[in-house]
């Protein structure tokens, strides 16, 4: 029998995505998977142990082309710190809390809940997505603290606070879409967010 490679690994695991952002997570079993991919389900438990694996997986990969676009618009932001380019700097965050905000948003408010509790159903996957989520973090507490040392933004903000207190809200915000009260849309969240980050000196003509 020939083992399967990785090229097959990949095959099912964009399968599994397909199939979780089609229907629903709860239809997804290693025989329709194995049969959609076109590999046996033997191939397929070669790879998963599980089908909350599988599925932990796909999901992991469709967080990732969730915030693809987060991820330039970051370098973004980064390149206008090198630069020293505060008008630049300003835009480019502007637009990551745009894009920020706007994830929480995804399908239903439950979407991106759903996506971090299949995620969180495997061990394994769980600690891979916290290793890259704080590499996400400390890239952001980084820019925080070059502009600070900049004069952009004030010394008193604690960086790991601001950028804790954001994506919290972020991803969490599913709890207060159905209110009344405080169902923010991600310009409201950005101007509420850039008053805290934008220099005294630019507030006046913001």
């Amino acid at each position: 029998m020939t083992t399967p490679d990785s090229f097959e690994r990949d095959k099912i695991i964009t399968t599994a995505r397909a199939m979780v952002r089609e229907a629903s997570r709860d239809g997804v079993t290693f025989e329709g998977v194995g049969a959609r991919a076109g590999v046996s389900v033997d191939t397929v438990a070669y790879f998963f142990d599980s089908i909350k694996q599988l599925i932990a997986e796909a999901q992991l990969a469709n967080y990732a082309d969730l915030v693809r676009s987060h991820h330039f618009a970051m370098t973004k932001v980064e390149t206008a710190l090198a630069q020293e380019d505060l008008d630049a700097f300003l835009a480019a965050v502007e637009q990551n809390l745009d894009l920020a905000w706007t994830s929480g948003q995804i399908g239903d408010r439950w979407g991106i809940i759903e996506l971090l509790h299949d995620i969180w159903g495997d061990p394994f996957v769980q600690s891979h997505f916290c290793e890259l989520l704080d590499v996400q973090f400390q890239a952001w507490i980084n820019i925080v603290q070059c502009a600070q040392d900049l004069g952009w933004i004030d010394l008193d903000v604690d960086a790991r606070s601001l950028v804790s207190v954001f994506w919290s809200s972020s991803v969490g915000q599913f709890i207060t879409s159905g209110s009344e009260l405080l169902n923010l849309t991600p310009q409201e969240n950005r101007d509420f967010i850039m008053r805290i980050v934008r220099p005294p000196s630019r507030q006046a003509t913001a």
